[in-house]
């Protein structure tokens, strides 16, 4: 039904939110969009994979700002 299908897609944000805000370490958000996410059905491997995608997108910025790759030169690897 649409209701159910409006919870998915609020899930689906609060769970963005939270790869977000676990990203910027926000202390203030994590808990916040934890019990959101949870309110609208999401399970611990949901929120586990969300935060799991902020750490590894964090990584791999790291890694490529840290040993000055070139932005270009990936770009031009998506090609």
């Amino acid at each position: 039904s649409t209701s159910r299908g409006l919870g998915d897609v609020y899930k689906r944000q609060h769970l963005i939110a939270l790869g977000t805000s676990a990203a910027t370490k926000c202390a203030y958000c994590i808990p916040y969009h934890i019990s959101e996410a949870r309110r609208l059905g999401a399970s611990d491997e949901e929120i586990k994979t969300a935060v799991l995608i902020a750490a590894d997108v964090m990584r791999m910025s790291t890694l490529f700002y840290g040993n000055e790759f070139d932005l270009e030169a990936f770009k031009a690897m998506l090609k």
